[in-house]
């Protein structure tokens, strides 16, 4: 995660991971609204972008669950993911290679 220090601008998350906690991955009662740093606001193509997996076109604000607001996790910094893991990356190439394939008849 990024961690540096927040500023005015609001994350936004896609539609996947739309009502959850972009800490813990939950589904409760959303409370406050993501800060993000500068540095991850402002993207190269003025497109706004998922802070969770890095999708263009995030349009859903994101938000810290309840508990991550009462043990102060929402204080920690900018909670965008900047690096993701092997897992996600081959996730996200077989997504697309599925749909790119089509079925011979």
């Amino acid at each position: 995660m990024c961690r540096k220090m927040p500023g005015i601008i609001e994350g936004r998350v896609c539609e996947q991971h739309e009502g959850r906690c972009v800490i813990c991955d939950c589904f409760t009662d959303m409370t406050n609204i993501v800060r993000i740093c500068d540095e991850c606001g402002f993207s190269k193509g003025g497109d706004c972008k998922c802070i969770v997996c890095g999708k263009d076109k995030a349009t859903e604000p994101a938000f810290y669950c309840r508990y991550c607001v009462m043990l102060e996790k929402d204080r920690d910094g900018c909670p965008k993911v900047m690096n993701l893991s092997v897992h996600q990356q081959m996730a996200h190439v077989r997504g697309n290679n599925t749909t790119s394939i089509s079925p011979s008849t």
